[in-house]
């Protein structure tokens, strides 16, 4: 097995290598399964991010100002102001204790 470090698989892939590299590589390839495995993966990787950055290119992203935010039901109110209420009463009932012990 030949080592090629990931730094020449990714250059290999990327189609950054010189004509003499790339046929060093591909000939290498041919002999290392294990090494035309990682490439094949590499292919795949590269293929996907190329795909996910076009998009983006394409202004295809998702607009968070477009994402529903959930409702949080409560009986008469949000769970989330009645959190935020029972919060607040602790905060002032542990303040009046303080203030009660030092007094």
């Amino acid at each position: 097995m030949t080592e090629l470090s990931d730094e020449l698989l990714i250059a290999y892939v990327d189609g950054q290598l010189a004509r003499k590299q790339t046929r060093a590589v591909e000939g290498v390839l041919d002999q290392d399964d294990v090494l035309a495995a990682r490439v094949d993966a590499l292919k795949h990787a590269h293929a996907r991010l190329e795909a996910a950055f076009e998009a983006i290119l394409a202004g295809e992203e998702m607009d968070i100002s477009e994402v529903p935010v959930p409702q949080d039901d409560g009986i008469f109110v949000s769970w989330r102001t009645i959190k935020i209420a029972t919060a607040g009463l602790g905060l002032a009932v542990a303040a009046a204790l303080a203030v009660a012990g030092y007094g």
